[in-house]
C-alpha cells in the first residue's frame, strides 16, 4: 500500500473510533514513510505504537523522529532469556545483542517499550527466566502470545503448540504472578485464560471478550486485505476496493464473530463464552471453521481428550 492508501485507511479507521494503531510487519522500519503514518494517525486521534524486531534499525535519530509523529510505545519480540536461544531462533547472530542496545536507546529517549514473547515448546518451561530478564531490561510490559498454527508456524519443532494440559498450567501459573510479575501483563491467543482467572477467584484484568477478532480488532494486510486479526487466515474484503470502517462494521464475518450465540460445540454451551469465546483463529486454522471449539481449550475436552 502506498502512503497516500495508508492515509486514507488511519481516516476511515478513524470513522469507528479512535484507536490503538499497530504499525507491524515484517519489519515496518523498512518503509521510509513510518514517520509520515504515524503522524497521520496521531492526528485522527489514534495511539499509535510500532512493532520492530530489528535493533539495529531503531537508530537514536529514528526513535526522535517516530516519537515527534506520535509514537507512543514500540514493542520487540523476545523469546528466549539468553543471547543464544533468542540469535539461533532468529537465524540472526547478534540480533539479542542489537535489541538491548535498542533498549537502552529508547529508554534515554524516555519512550516505553514492551516485549512479546510466544509461548511454545522450546521455551515454556524457562517463562520466569524470561520475565526476569524482560524486568531488567527495562521493558513496561510483557505480553505472552500463544501459538496458532498458521504460516511458518506450522513447521519449525521449536515453535510447535503445546497441548492442551500444558497450556492450562502455563495459564494457571501466569493468573498466579500476574499481580507480583512486577510489570503488566497480557496474554493473547489464550482466551481461556479469563475462564482460568475466574475458577480461581481473580479478576478479570484484561476486560471484556477475550478473543477481540473482528470485535474490537482487525488486521489489515500490506496488500489492503482485511482480517479479523492476523492468525485469521480468512480475508473479509480489501480497502482498496472498501472503505475500511464499512468493512469492519458490515461484514458478515466480523457480525458472526461479535455474536457469541453462533459458536458452535463446547464452545457454544460453554459458561464462559462471553468472557472467553475461544480462539477463532485457532479454530479455523485446524477444523476450517472459525465458530467450533478452540482446540487449545480443555474445558469441555473429552474424558479421553484429558488424558
Amino acid at each position: 500500500m502506498t502512503t497516500d492508501e495508508g492515509k486514507k485507511l488511519l481516516a476511515e479507521a478513524g470513522k469507528v473510533g479512535p484507536s490503538i494503531i499497530i504499525l507491524s510487519g515484517g519489519e515496518p522500519l523498512i518503509r521510509d514513510d513510518i514517520e509520515d503514518l504515524a503522524a497521520a494517525g496521531t492526528e485522527v486521534g489514534h495511539t499509535v505504537v510500532v512493532a520492530t524486531n530489528d535493533g539495529r534499525m531503531l537508530t537514536k535519530e529514528r526513535i526522535a523522529g517516530l516519537e515527534k509523529a506520535g509514537v507512543k510505545r514500540f514493542s520487540f519480540s523476545i523469546h528466549f532469556h539468553d543471547d543464544e536461544g533468542q540469535d539461533a531462533f532468529t537465524g540472526l547472530p547478534g540480533s539479542m545483542a542489537a535489541a538491548r542496545e535498542a533498549f537502552a536507546r529508547l529508554r534515554e529517549a524516555g519512550v516505553g517499550f514492551q516485549i512479546n514473547t510466544t509461548v511454545m515448546r522450546g521455551n515454556f518451561e524457562t517463562l520466569d527466566l524470561i520475565r526476569k530478564r524482560v524486568l531488567e531490561l527495562g521493558a513496561v510490559a510483557w505480553h505472552l502470545f500463544f501459538i496458532v498454527p498458521t504460516g511458518r508456524a506450522t513447521a519449525p519443532q521449536r515453535t510447535a503448540p503445546l497441548t492442551e494440559l500444558e497450556i492450562e498450567k502455563v495459564l494457571k501459573w501466569t493468573a498466579g504472578i500476574e499481580q507480583t510479575a512486577g510489570l503488566p501483563l497480557k496474554v493473547t491467543c489464550a482466551p481461556q485464560y479469563a475462564r482460568i482467572k475466574a475458577e480461581m477467584g481473580l479478576k478479570n484484568t484484561q476486560g471484556g471478550k477475550s478473543c477481540m477478532a473482528g470485535d474490537g480488532f482487525a488486521f489489515v494486510s500490506s496488500m489492503g486485505e482485511v482480517k479479523p486479526c492476523g492468525y485469521f487466515d480468512m480475508s473479509v474484503g480489501n480497502v482498496r476496493k472498501t472503505a475500511f470502517d464499512v468493512i469492519y462494521r458490515e461484514a458478515e464475518v466480523f457480525k458472526s464473530l461479535r455474536d457469541s450465540e453462533q459458536l458452535k460445540d463446547g464452545c457454544g454451551a460453554c459458561a464462559y463464552k462471553r468472557i472467553c469465546g475461544g480462539c477463532r483463529a485457532r479454530s479455523l486454522a485446524v477444523t476450517g471453521d472459525y465458530l467450533k471449539d478452540d482446540p487449545n481449550c480443555n474445558y469441555h475436552a473429552s474424558p479421553k481428550k484429558k488424558k
